[in-house]
């Protein structure tokens, strides 16, 4: 009976039979009863088979569509069981905003009844301040629908306020957009631990800001003091001696304090800077002068120093290019020579500092500019705080700058950063037809038309400007030439461009999608820095499949391959 149980499997065997039959008919085994009766009996197949054709015609059209509610009420059903048991809230809006399901979760936190929490009726479970801030980001996710991600206070069953996050997705009925489907979990324990570890960093911060301030004064008139006995004592006397040697510790104290100072005014946003135009080139000179000063048992060769007339904060760049000098000096204790160049490039100022002393590992390489940070097994070979890298990477980000660290452990380090020079960049030489074809001398892209791709190969150092002109570039040119694939090739990328990295992320990727690109093969830097910054940029992206890849050749085999 089984066969018979469902439409398509009955109306098959039922054409079947009625075939068979047929075939008996014409084969004359029916032969042998009256010929009346073998008409009566075939003209009865033909209704009957008439009859049922119509019958099931008929069923034809209504059973897909009682099928179709029986597969949706059951699906509904199956999602309202599966969040039933989910441990923690879920709910689902429609096109319009309003909620439409919340599961048993939501109802033991909240104490809001199922119909209570239906429509708008979930806003009185939010902090009052909150509610109206929250409607407005609410109606604007709505209109774009973009992904939904939201932390606030939520009041739970007994009045008390919790802190949650909600998350959640825009989900479609074909290509119809029929509102969210999300998730709310309490975070209440973990965003507690946030608020504490932040209230007793500010107190560290405060802390160390007035004690610097404190213990300025008296060092100041310390070293004041050793000025005077200094110029009364002949220099061939043996308290000389210990009097430079005094004076030396002085003033690394002195730049302990300051860089203390520092960092307790730029995690309070008060670190000020003076902004004027200087020469560059003689900035980096009276520098490297003044550290010779201080470390003369060290070689400073300056190779290359391009003139360049730069506006920015002068005191504050000799800060970097100082901190830049005593790290290079610190850890290389056994070879003297340290190799600073500065060079105009591609619209850019790149300074870079190499020594030959112990190096970095490659795990700690993006470690190395955060505050208070120290390779482990240097801790307690090298004296300092960790800071002047930290602060001196943020001198370079208020310059619109960038800086990275190329190194092998054993075997030195070269410490770069970046400046650019905007005035200067629109001055590069460009080749185009302005249809198919542009290259610089940051990017080269080219429409392959016969693969449905363009390729876009990036070359020397990117700053913000430099790659976004290049992406609007590369979206006006593919939206003159639809192709949906990209091979984006960053081998020839030197250095770090991770102050463009959420634009690419926030505007460029999106862009490229809207205008059709459906896949990206992005070729890695050889630099870390710029292998992160390009990772970053991708880091949320659900617009385009994005693959990474170090040759190219490989990259362009997968794209052949979609």
């Amino acid at each position: 009976m089984e066969l018979f149980t469902t439409y398509p499997t009955a109306k098959r065997n039922f054409f079947l039979f009625f075939l068979v039959l047929l075939l008996l008919i014409l084969s004359g085994i029916f032969n042998i009863f009256q010929p009346f009766i073998v008409l009566l009996f075939s003209f009865f197949l033909v209704f009957i088979a008439l009859l049922l054709l119509f019958f099931f015609g008929e069923k034809k059209q209504i059973a897909p569509v009682a099928g179709s509610q029986i597969s949706t009420e059951a699906n509904e059903n199956g999602f309202r069981l599966i969040a039933d048991q989910i441990p923690f809230m879920v709910w689902r809006s429609d096109a319009d905003g309003k909620c439409i399901y919340v599961n048993k979760k939501w109802i033991e936190f909240t104490g809001l009844s199922y119909e209570g929490s239906l429509g708008f009726g979930f806003v009185k479970s939010m902090a009052i301040p909150e509610n109206q801030r929250r409607r407005q980001e609410w109606w604007k996710m709505i209109k774009d629908h973009q992904p939904y991600e939201l932390k606030f206070q939520l009041k739970d069953q007994r009045g008390d306020l919790r802190w949650v996050l909600a998350q959640a997705n825009a989900y479609y009925i074909g290509t119809e957009f029929r509102g969210y489907i999300g998730s709310i979990i309490d975070i209440t324990e973990q965003e507690s631990s946030t608020i504490a570890i932040q209230e007793m960093s500010d107190r560290k911060d405060e802390f160390l800001s007035i004690a610097s301030h404190e213990l300025k004064t008296p060092l100041t008139s310390i070293k004041a003091l050793f000025q005077l006995i200094e110029r009364n004592i002949a220099p061939d006397h043996q308290v000389f001696r210990f009097l430079d040697r005094a004076n030396n510790n002085i003033l690394k104290l002195e730049t302990l304090i300051n860089d203390l100072l520092d960092v307790s005014k730029i995690n309070a946003g008060k670190l000020s800077y003076d902004y004027s135009e200087f020469a560059f080139h003689e900035m980096l000179n009276d520098a490297i002068l003044n550290m010779q000063h201080i470390a003369p048992d060290y070689q400073f060769v300056l190779r290359k120093s391009d003139p360049v007339i730069f506006i920015g904060d002068k005191f504050r760049l000799e800060q970097v290019i100082f901190n830049f000098l005593s790290n290079a000096i610190k850890y290389s204790p056994d070879c003297k020579e340290i190799i600073i160049n500065s060079e105009v490039l591609n619209g850019n100022i790149i300074v870079s500092v190499q020594d030959f002393g112990i190096g970095i590992k490659k795990e700690n390489l993006t470690k190395i500019f955060n505050r208070y940070y120290r390779v482990d097994n240097t801790i307690m070979k090298f004296e300092g705080l960790g800071l002047g890298l930290f602060i001196s990477s943020e001198i370079i980000k208020r310059h619109h700058g960038s800086f990275w660290i190329e190194s092998e452990f054993g075997e030195g380090a070269t410490f770069y950063f970046i400046l650019p020079l905007t005035n200067q960049h629109k001055h590069a030489q460009v080749i185009t037809d302005e249809f198919s074809y542009y290259e610089d001398e940051t990017i080269k892209i080219q429409i392959l038309g016969d693969k449905d791709r363009m390729d876009a190969n990036w070359t020397g150092y990117q700053n913000f400007k430099s790659v976004q002109d290049g992406c609007l570039i590369m979206l006006d040119l593919v939206k003159k030439n639809p192709c949906t694939k990209i091979l984006n090739d960053n081998s020839e990328v030197r250095g770090n461009w991770s102050e463009a990295s959420d634009w690419v992320s926030a505007e460029c990727i999106p862009a490229l999608a809207a205008a059709g690109i459906t896949h990206v093969a992005w070729i890695y830097s050889p630099s870390i820095f710029s292998q992160l910054a390009a990772e970053k940029s991708v880091d949320l992206s659900d617009h385009i499949v994005i693959r990474f890849f170090n040759d190219k050749v490989s990259a362009a085999d997968w794209l052949d391959s979609i």
